[in-house]
C-alpha cells in the first residue's frame, strides 16, 4: 500500500474545522529469546495504522484507526462529535507551515528483509558460548527489531515522511559462586545486520570481567567523588533533567516555572545539556515530531545556566517560547505528548585518566541496570570500581547512586573528552501510559565532586 499516495489525495483543507492532521505509521519487528540454551520465543508483528487530530469549538478530538483507506471518514466522525459537543473558548494557535520533507532512506537496509530463520540462527550461532563462560547458573540470547515508516499531513501544509531501522542483541547472564550471584548484561544497537556478526570475542571479555564482582567488597555507605561512565552519565542526564525539562510538567503549576526560570544560573560553567532529534542512526533519531516541527539542537543548559525546555505546539504557545520538536508518540494509537529524543551533556576538553587522578579514593560507575528521576534520583549501577593511585582499581558492589538535581549539577567539576551516544533498541523511556519510546543518551565521562553512595 502506497501510504504516501494516499495522503497525497487526502485534502486536509476542505474540512471546516479549526485545524486537522493525520499520522500513518507502517511497522515491522522481530524478536527472539534463547533462555539456557533453548528457544523460548520468536515472532514477527506487522502493524499499520493512522492517528487523526481534529481540533474545532475550542477542544481536540482524536481517533487512531486501522481503516487507512477511509481517513476522510475518521475526520468527519470527528468534527461531528464537535458540532454536536458543548463548545469551548480555548485556543490553540495552529502551528505555521513547516514545509514538505520526505526522507525515506533507510529502506535498503529495513531489518523488515531479513527472514526471521536467518536471525534466530544467528542466535544459534553463538550458542556455544554459553559453555565458555565460568560460574554461569542463568543466560539469555535476547534479540530485537524495527523498522518504521511515517507519514504525516497538516491542514496548514506541513507534510513528512522519515523511517526508522534499528536492531538490538544482547547476551544476558547471571553467575554463581558459592552463595554469590552478580547478573550482567552485554548488549549491541546496530542499524546494520552484518555488524552483529563476530561478537564472540567482545562477549567473552564482557563476562570475564563479570566474574571480578563475585567476591567484590560491598561500599561503605557514604558521599564519594564518582567518575560517571558516558552510559551513567546519559542515564543521570536524562532521568534526573531531562524529564524535569519536559514543559508540560510545568503547565499550571507557579512553583515549577519558578524553581526552572530560564536564565537561572543552575549548574556548574563547565556543563551544557542538550536535547535533538538530529542524530541519524541512534534510537534517539526523530529529524520531525508528530506535530510536523522540525528537530532542532535545544540547549537546556548553556554554560551552567538554564536556557531552555522542551515544547510541543501548545506548551510552546501556553509559556509563550518556541516549539522544539518534542511532541512525540510511541505509536499510531496515542497522541502526541512532551518526550525526549537524545538528550546528552556536551563533551569537555578533559582527559578521563585527569578525571580519575583529580577523584582519588572515589569510585567510578561503568553502567547500570535502572534509574529513576526527578527533583531527586536514584541510579542502580551493575559495575562499580574504587579509584586509586589515579587509576581504575579493584570492583565494589554498590546498590544505589541517588543525590539531589540542584546539588549534583553544581558539583560536577569536569566533562570529559570521552563523549558517546549511548542508544537502546531494548526497552525505551516511559511517560504516562506511553512506554517504551526510543530514545538516546550520553555525554562524557564526569566527575562529581561529591554523591550518595549505598
Amino acid at each position: 500500500m502506497d501510504l504516501k499516495n494516499i495522503l497525497d489525495h487526502l485534502d486536509l483543507k476542505k474540512f471546516p474545522c479549526h485545524f486537522v492532521d493525520v499520522r500513518i505509521e507502517r511497522t515491522q519487528s522481530s524478536s527472539f529469546l534463547f533462555r539456557n540454551g533453548e528457544l523460548v520465543s520468536a515472532a514477527e508483528k506487522p502493524v499499520l495504522g493512522a492517528f487523526v487530530r481534529v481540533h474545532h469549538h475550542g477542544s481536540w478530538f482524536y481517533a487512531s484507526t486501522t481503516a487507512i483507506t477511509n481517513l476522510e471518514g475518521e475526520i468527519n466522525k470527528l468534527i461531528d462529535q464537535a458540532n454536536a459537543g458543548k463548545k469551548s473558548s480555548n485556543t490553540y494557535v495552529v502551528p505555521e507551515n513547516n514545509g514538505v520533507h520526505h526522507l525515506i532512506n533507510k529502506a535498503a537496509d529495513a531489518f523488515s528483509k531479513i527472514p526471521l530463520e536467518t536471525k534466530v540462527k544467528l542466535g544459534e550461532s553463538y550458542l556455544p558460548l554459553i559453555k565458555k563462560i565460568d560460574n554461569l547458573k542463568e543466560s539469555g540470547i535476547h534479540y530485537t527489531d524495527i523498522y518504521k515508516e511515517k507519514f504525516y499531513k497538516s491542514s496548514v501544509g506541513t507534510e513528512f515522511s522519515y523511517d526508522f531501522n534499528q536492531a538490538g542483541f544482547g547476551f544476558s547472564a547471571v553467575l554463581k559462586k558459592d552463595e554469590e550471584l552478580v547478573d550482567d548484561w552485554f548488549r549491541v544497537h546496530v542499524t546494520d545486520f552484518k555488524k552483529l556478526h563476530n561478537l564472540e570475542k567482545d562477549i567473552l571479555d564482557f563476562f570475564i570481567e563479570s566474574q571480578r564482582f563475585l567476591g567484590a567488597e560491598t561500599i561503605t555507605p557514604g558521599k564519594y567523588k564518582v567518575v560517571l561512565s558516558p552510559e551513567i552519565t546519559g542515564v543521570f542526564t536524562h532521568e534526573s533533567f531531562g524529564h524535569k525539562s519536559e514543559a508540560d510538567f510545568m503547565m499550571g503549576d507557579p512553583e515549577a516555572t519558578k524553581e526552572w526560570k530560564i536564565g537561572s544560573t543552575i549548574g556548574a560553567t563547565c556543563l551544557s545539556i542538550v536535547d535533538t532529534g538530529m542524530h541519524d542512526n541512534t534510537s534517539g533519531y526523530c529529524p520531525i515530531d508528530d506535530e510536523g516541527t522540525l528537530a532542532q539542537k535545544t540547549y537546556l543548559i548553556k554554560d551552567g545556566v538554564l536556557t531552555g525546555r522542551l515544547h510541543s505546539t501548545h506548551t510552546a504557545n501556553v509559556l509563550e517560547e518556541k516549539a522544539t520538536g518534542n511532541a512525540r508518540a510511541m505509536n499510531f494509537e496515542f497522541e502526541p505528548i512532551v518526550r525526549m529524543t537524545s538528550t546528552y551533556i556536551e563533551g569537555g576538553n578533559v582527559s578521563f585518566n585527569e578525571l580519575l587522578k583529580r577523584a582519588e579514593g572515589g569510585i567510578y560507575f561503568y553502567n547500570f541496570k535502572h534509574g529513576s528521576g526527578g527533583s531527586t534520583f536514584t541510579i542502580a549501577p551493575n559495575r562499580a570500581y574504587r579509584i586509586k593511585d589515579g587509576k581504575i582499581a579493584e570492583p565494589v558492589r554498590v546498590s544505589v547512586l541517588s543525590g539531589s538535581v540542584f546539588e549534583t549539577l553544581k558539583m560536577i567539576e569536569a566533562c570529559g573528552d570521552d563523549f558517546h551516544l549511548e542508544s537502546s533498541a531494548f526497552g525505551g523511556c516511559g511517560k504516562m501510559e506511553q512506554s517504551p519510546l526510543p530514545v538516546a543518551d550520553g555525554g562524557p565521562s564526569i566527575l562529581v565532586s561529591g554523591m550518595q553512595v549505598s
